[in-house]
């Protein structure tokens, strides 16, 4: 058989060919219609351009042949077809996003236009229903505009309907529409898979809006510096080049029964995802390396871009992959595997010096560890904890180690606090919106990988807005304060319940930070105070339901603690008569303190309620 691969000569095709070869069968339809498997003796890498020297040497023989010209003229995409009997497609080739934004007319000559001239080819060719695989992209969906069906936090799934934003997502859509209506007329075996943004790409920087998302692992390893044009807080789907190309080609090689009866005439599925920050790949990437590499790593710059930034944080990340699922494709992504395999596939793209730590060992036994969790690690209260908790082993059980693992939005602040905790803790940093559940689960996935267990959770990250009167106050405002106080706290606290229930020695305990404010609130402070007040309420909750899973719960009620959130003190926060008033502040070493208490109690006995501030602050008879 021949198979054709457009865009042959790109990453992911030359990828696709080197596994087509070691497979050296593909499935294909005989004459009667049924499967049958067939040696593939051409194999046709079809692009506008051939590279000085492909990636993989057994790509420069027979049966492989490069054949240079563009799928938007519909004459060089019928001589592939030419003396051809049984064949496939996979059809790769494509304008990415940020050209296709670029050149509209050479988008739509490319992406729509190619791909019918594609498809009219294999239709007309002398193949029995020809297997036609389609790469297609999660950019046919679209969000970020105010009145959008779809929000950037909505699940969605292979039945959410197209709403491009970009020229080259609704190139994307009507190929899908296309690819379709020809499977179900019986001119091609149709089959599509939505890729997001794969994973490393070696090689050169490609012109999509997210290359990025490669550019700060690959740069970096080659020991070249490398600028962002987004923010390192964007979180953006992306999958791995070993997981794209075994999705390409697990869905050519399934019996169309199979494809018949999960997918019927809606034949494109969103392929596995995982959600990461540029952040995250960062400190995932220092944890692969060995620490001396450190220093041979390029370095990663932000230079963001508001508006690129805020576009891109509008895709949608929450993926429903279940047909894909069920189809045979795996779900199990990690940030850390990614880099590895890049790493193993092209050991030769790493600078001189760099090296792999060995992988480590499934889990360590969970009882050698005592471990603390602490949210909003990167400043103030959190990385007051972290080094308070580093200096003292009164809340690590006799005979194990002590571990911290450090959790904040942005990676840099987390490795300034492990830095500056004491020697003789191991540290594990993991940026991650709290907000967002997947994130969490995916906390304490790598919580149970590295260390097995969690003994202490201190659920400290929160926000404030400015003081605004009720009247005033906007959804949005809200929701921002209410989520990060509030349903992070949540989201924290039910996956370290969950994990001391079933972890051996079971038990544990949860710190939550409350504050005085959930009482006694202070004039334009709804949302604080709400969120607090419910604190409260989750926290007796918590209590109470942990004492049959030996998991204890209290609360510590912190009152005009130095940080960044009371920095207004200084100058007068609003009381309750209307007027400004400065106001003295606690140190977070004593905070600290406070929490270091509470992490050393035995399980038995437990602080439900604890109230620490500044002791001459207006607190008493306020409100």
């Amino acid at each position: 058989m021949r198979v054709i691969i457009t865009g042959g000569c790109g990453f992911l095709g030359q990828l696709l060919a080197r596994q087509i070869l070691l497979a050296e069968r593909l499935a294909s339809h005989g004459a009667d219609g049924e499967d049958v498997e067939l040696p593939v003796r051409e194999l046709l890498l079809a692009d506008v351009s051939r590279p000085p020297r492909l990636l993989f040497p057994q790509l420069e023989a027979p049966p492989v042949r490069v054949v240079l010209g563009s799928i938007a003229d519909r004459e060089f995409c019928e001589s592939l077809f030419d003396g051809a009997g049984a064949c496939s497609v996979f059809h790769l080739g494509a304008i990415l996003s940020g050209q296709g934004e670029a050149d509209f007319d050479l988008c739509l000559d490319v992406n729509l236009r190619g791909t019918m001239h594609m498809l009219e080819a294999a239709r007309r060719s002398a193949a029995p229903r020809p297997r036609f695989v389609l790469s297609s992209a999660g950019a046919t969906l679209g969000a970020g505009a105010p009145t959008d069906f779809l929000r950037r936090d909505d699940a969605v799934a292979d039945h959410s309907r197209a709403a491009p934003h970009t020229t080259y997502g609704a190139t994307k859509a009507c190929a899908e529409l296309l690819l379709q209506d020809y499977s179900r007329k019986g001119f091609v075996d149709g089959r599509g898979c939505r890729l997001p943004t794969v994973i490393v790409r070696a090689g050169a920087p490609n012109s999509a809006t997210t290359s990025i998302f490669s550019g700060v692992v690959r740069e970096p390893l080659s020991g070249q510096d490398t600028t962002s044009p987004l923010r390192e807080d964007v979180s953006h789907a992306v999958t791995g080049h070993r997981t794209a190309v075994s999705a390409l080609l697990l869905m050519h090689q399934l019996p169309v029964e199979r494809i018949d009866e999960v997918l019927g005439f809606d034949r494109v599925v969103f392929i596995p995802s995982v959600a990461v920050t540029l952040g995250q790949l960062e400190e995932a990437l220092r944890r692969v390396v060995t620490p001396e590499s450190h220093e041979r790593l390029g370095k990663v710059h932000y230079a963001p871009d508001e508006a690129l930034s805020a576009a891109v944080e509008s895709f949608p990340t929450n993926v429903d992959c279940s047909r894909a699922i069920k189809l045979g494709m795996t779900m199990t992504l990690d940030p850390e595997q990614l880099i590895r395999d890049y790493c193993e596939d092209f050991p030769q793209a790493l600078a001189p010096g760099v090296a792999l730590r060995p992988p480590a060992p499934l889990a360590p036994r969970a009882e050698a560890w005592t471990v603390a969790l602490v949210t909003g690690a990167g400043s103030g209260i959190g990385r007051a904890v972290c080094i308070r908790l580093s200096e003292s082993r009164r809340w690590v059980r006799e005979g194990t180690s002590g571990a911290l693992v450090l959790v904040g939005r942005r990676a840099a602040p987390l490795r300034e606090t492990a830095a500056a905790a004491a020697a003789g803790v191991a540290t594990l940093c993991v940026p991650a919106d709290l907000t967002d559940e997947k994130q969490v689960g995916r906390l304490f996935a790598a919580i149970g990988r590295q260390f097995g267990r969690v003994d202490i959770t201190f659920n400290n990250a929160g926000t404030n807005i400015p003081p605004t009167s009720f009247a005033s106050l906007g959804l949005h405002d809200w929701k921002k304060v209410v989520d990060t106080n509030l349903t992070a706290a949540f989201l924290v606290a039910r996956a370290s319940f969950a994990m001391m229930c079933a972890q051996q020695p079971h038990g544990g305990r949860i710190i939550n930070n409350g504050s005085v404010s959930a009482d006694r609130p202070r004039p334009g402070s709804a949302p604080y105070t709400a969120s607090k007040h419910a604190m409260t309420g989750l926290t007796k909750s918590i209590s109470l339901d942990g004492r049959a899973h030996g998991v204890a719960c209290g609360q510590i009620d912190f009152g005009n603690v130095e940080s960044a959130m009371t920095a207004q003190m200084s100058v007068g926060v609003p009381q309750a008569d209307g007027s400004l008033k400065v106001e003295s502040k606690m140190s977070v070493h004593d905070a600290a303190e406070a929490v270091l208490y509470m992490a050393s109690l035995p399980l038995n006995a437990n602080v439900l309620n604890m109230t620490v501030m500044a002791n001459d602050m207006p607190f008493v008879g306020r409100g």
